[in-house]
């Protein structure tokens, strides 16, 4: 597309110097004659009169520039859509009650059968089959095995159960005893009905630093009192966008910080075909709530 750009330009270029050179022998050639004849009925007549190819020139000259807008259009349109296919940036912040932050895992300190209540705000904002995707991300409990070779972490025709929803994850990392509870349970309730452990608002606006997603957790004394999860321009995000960021956010909200591996849902920049729980994850909150407080997921492939 560029290079057709230049090609028109140079075209444009070589047409402006061909049509100074024309109008330079033409005026000569008018002087001459109103020199030779000295007649005023000539000097009427040179005044009007346009030689034809100069006519040709701008003809072919406005059409070359309808032709240059066009190609800015279409380059225009094509990087307009090449947002859709832009990686989610996502951000994560912990903030305890003295109001300085830090870079450490937190976690929930729940006790036994204690349910973890969650509500979103904004459910206005999406359609029915978002706004009950996205519950879907806290409450279910489905699994599906993805083959080890897909994602690096083994042979071809191996496979590793991962989750979609955070409900079947943390059952699976509640399998061996740890010191703290391992939250279990979830509970969605509605936003008109009080205030929930963990709020998720939906927002039409765009971040200004870029961000898809954004998670504030407060603490006190390396214990969450309360998380709330921001998505940003809901309009605009499919399905399986909100999802992936919420599946993300929410990972946040319970106390995860961002992994290294680039092939992981808790990456910072979200960039994975496979946007689900990981056996990594389960590990990473096995050791969190197991009082193992690092500043990053360490996956072991």
């Amino acid at each position: 597309m560029n290079s057709e750009l230049i090609v028109d330009l140079l075209s444009q270029k070589t047409l402006l110097i061909e049509i100074n050179s024309a109008r330079k022998k033409y005026t000569f050639d008018l002087e001459q004659k109103i020199k030779s004849e000295n007649s005023f009925l000539e000097k009427k007549t040179i005044t009007k009169y346009t030689p034809n190819y100069t006519r040709k020139y701008f003809i072919i000259l406005s059409v070359l520039a309808i032709s240059s807008l066009c190609v800015f259009s279409i380059i225009g349109n094509s990087f307009a859509n090449s947002d859709l296919n832009t990686p989610l940036h996502t951000q994560y912040l912990i903030q305890n009650l003295r109001g300085d932050t830090t870079e450490t895992w937190v976690s929930w300190n729940l006790t036994p059968n204690k349910a973890l209540t969650f509500t979103i705000i904004g459910e206005s904002l999406v359609s029915e089959d978002k706004l009950t995707a996205m519950k879907d991300i806290v409450l279910s409990e489905n699994s599906l095995q993805i083959d080890n070779s897909l994602l690096h972490k083994g042979l071809k025709g191996t496979t590793s159960t991962y989750y979609i929803g955070w409900q079947g994850a943390m059952n699976q990392a509640s399998q061996n005893p740890t010191k703290m509870v391992v939250p279990q349970k979830f509970e969605y309730v509605s936003s008109l009905n009080g205030i929930a452990d963990i709020t998720i608002h939906l927002v039409p606006q765009r971040n200004g630093d870029g961000y898809s997603g954004y998670t504030k957790s407060v603490v006190d004394q390396n214990q969450i009192l309360k998380s709330t999860i921001t998505i940003y321009d809901v309009d605009e995000l499919s399905i399986s966008q909100i999802t992936t960021i919420l599946r993300h956010e929410f990972g946040h909200a319970l106390g995860l910080a961002h992994t290294t591996a680039p092939e992981e849902l808790m990456a910072p920049t979200i960039t994975t075909d496979y946007p689900y729980i990981s056996p990594c994850t389960v590990d990473a909150i096995k050791e969190l709530y197991d009082g193992n407080q690092k500043s990053e997921v360490v996956c072991k492939i």
